[in-house]
């Protein structure tokens, strides 16, 4: 292949921030738009990432709510509420020891990083879907 027939390459900085921190200008000449399927941010602006939808209100998560929301799955499980799709009371124990055992594991991996009241919300949890799965196998009586 001679150099005429050598096709040209070209590399344009795509990046927001300068080395020195500053945000980078809207040059004259805009970088081509790449579409989802390309695989490349997906975004209007190639250059920003798109921001994720704020969810709804009502929908909020944090700690809380997420740890409340395995207990009460781990409700369910144990038979204690009755299933909301069913409406039934059905026991699966072996999905309440699952539920137990994941918050265990979030007790361990987030200890030191929990406030107080965080804290006492997942120890009380953790004791009272202990308590009611070993009443449930017989291990002590309540």
């Amino acid at each position: 292949m001679s150099k005429e027939e050598e096709p040209e390459f070209r590399v344009t900085d795509k990046r927001i921030f300068r080395e020195n921190g500053d945000v980078q200008g809207e040059s004259s000449e805009k970088p081509p738009q790449k579409g989802p399927e390309s695989g490349v941010l997906g975004a209007a602006d190639s250059r920003i990432p798109a921001a994720e939808e704020p969810p709804e209100p009502g929908m909020r998560i944090d700690f809380t709510s997420y740890t409340l929301s395995y207990y009460t799955q781990g409700l369910v499980l144990l038979g204690e509420v009755p299933n909301p799709y069913t409406n039934k009371k059905d026991e699966d124990m072996e999905g309440a020891r699952h539920m137990i055992d994941i918050l265990s594991m979030l007790e361990e991996k987030t200890k030191g990083n929990l406030s107080g009241q965080e804290q006492q919300l997942l120890e009380s949890v953790l004791y009272e879907l202990r308590m009611k799965f070993m009443a449930k196998t017989k291990t002590i009586k309540l």
